[in-house]
C-alpha cells in the first residue's frame, strides 16, 4: 500500500510538472501568433507612396526606403524575441512616426513627448506599436484644417505609460474598414504578458480618439 501510495504521487507530480510544461508552451505559442499577426497594411502604403516619389522626389524616395528597412529589420528579428530593452523598443516607435512624418510631409501636426528613466528595461517587443499606427491610420485630414497626433511616453520605475490622441472624423471613420483586430491583439498580448498589471482606456467622440495605457512591469 506505501508502495502504491508513493508511486501515485510521483505519477501526480509527473502530471503537475507536464500540465505546466504545456501550459507554458501553449502561451508562448499564443505570444508568437499574436506577434506575428503585424498588419500589413502600413508595408503596402510604405512601398507604394515610395513608388510614386521615386520619380517626383527621388530623394525622398531614397530616405523613406531606408528608414522604412530599419523598422522592417527590427520587425523580422526583434519581434521574435521574448523580450528586448525599452530603448529599444522606443526607438522602433520614433522611426515609424519618422516614416509617416515624411510619408505626410505638412498635412499632419505631429508632436511628441519621450522620457524613458532605464534604457535597459526589458519589455516585450511591438507592443505599442497599434496605438501609434491606428493613430496615424485614423487621423483625420483635410484641406481646411491639419489633422494632429499627439503622443506622450513615460517611463519611470516600474510604470510604463502611453497615451496616444488623434483629431478624429466621424464621417470619414465611417467609410472606413476597420475589424479593430490590432487592438484585439493587444489585449491579448496584454493579458498573457501582464494580467492584472495594466490599465488600458479608449476615448473618443466626434473630434477626438485617445487611448492611454499604464503598465506596472
Amino acid at each position: 500500500l506505501t508502495s502504491l501510495l508513493i508511486n501515485f504521487g510521483f505519477c501526480g507530480l509527473r502530471f503537475f510538472e507536464l500540465n505546466l510544461k504545456l501550459q507554458k508552451e501553449l502561451v508562448e505559442s499564443q505570444l508568437q501568433i499574436l506577434q506575428a499577426q503585424i498588419n500589413p497594411h502600413f508595408m503596402f502604403n510604405v512601398l507604394t507612396h515610395v513608388h510614386v516619389l521615386i520619380r517626383r522626389e527621388p530623394d525622398l524616395a531614397d530616405s523613406l526606403l531606408l528608414q522604412y528597412t530599419v523598422i522592417l529589420r527590427y520587425q523580422l528579428y526583434n519581434g521574435k524575441k521574448e523580450h528586448i530593452t525599452i530603448e529599444q523598443e522606443v526607438q522602433f516607435l520614433k522611426n515609424f512616426i519618422d516614416v509617416e512624418t515624411i510619408r505626410w510631409k505638412n498635412k499632419l501636426n505631429i508632436h511628441c513627448t519621450w522620457s524613458v528613466e532605464n534604457n535597459n528595461m526589458e519589455f516585450p517587443p511591438l507592443l505599442l506599436i497599434t496605438f501609434i499606427e491606428n493613430a496615424f491610420k485614423h487621423v483625420s485630414r483635410s484641406d481646411k484644417e491639419k489633422g494632429y497626433i499627439k503622443i506622450d511616453f513615460k517611463q519611470n520605475g516600474k510604470m510604463i505609460y502611453l497615451k496616444v490622441e488623434n483629431s478624429h472624423s466621424e464621417a470619414e471613420s465611417s467609410n472606413k474598414e476597420d475589424s479593430g483586430i490590432g487592438l484585439i491583439n493587444i489585449r491579448k498580448r496584454l493579458d498573457i504578458v501582464f494580467p492584472d498589471k495594466y490599465d488600458l482606456k479608449i476615448t473618443h467622440n466626434e473630434n477626438t480618439y485617445a487611448t492611454k495605457l499604464i503598465i506596472n512591469v
